[in-house]
């Protein structure tokens, strides 16, 4: 047998990266006319942040993060970084940028 016109199987490269600590290795967000002030460099600022891991942290994929402590994210952390002081003023603005990694 002759396979001269034999078809060339593809292949997809599905490997997955993990860009969950993507500015520690070295990369950059984005960063606007304010100067990397505007709301999705501030919470991933604030979830980049070792000192917040016990209140808000990224899912192990970096795909999303979790609130681990609502109440302390309010008071303590919150704060730190926005001007708004109500939980459901956070996830109104999360919500409003359907770019930003989703939370649980």
């Amino acid at each position: 047998m002759d396979f001269v016109n034999e078809p060339t199987i593809k292949y997809v490269d599905h490997t997955y990266h993990d860009f969950s600590r993507f500015l520690s290795s070295g990369g950059e967000l984005r960063k606007s006319k304010k100067g990397g002030k505007n709301f999705p460099a501030k919470v991933h600022r604030m979830l980049s942040d070792d000192c917040n891991n016990d209140v808000i942290t990224w899912m192990p994929h970096g795909r999303s993060f979790k609130v681990l402590n609502r109440e302390e994210l309010v008071s303590r952390v919150i704060p730190n970084y926005f001007v708004c002081g109500k939980y459901e003023s956070f996830t109104r603005q999360l919500n409003g940028w359907g770019e930003l990694p989703s939370y649980h």
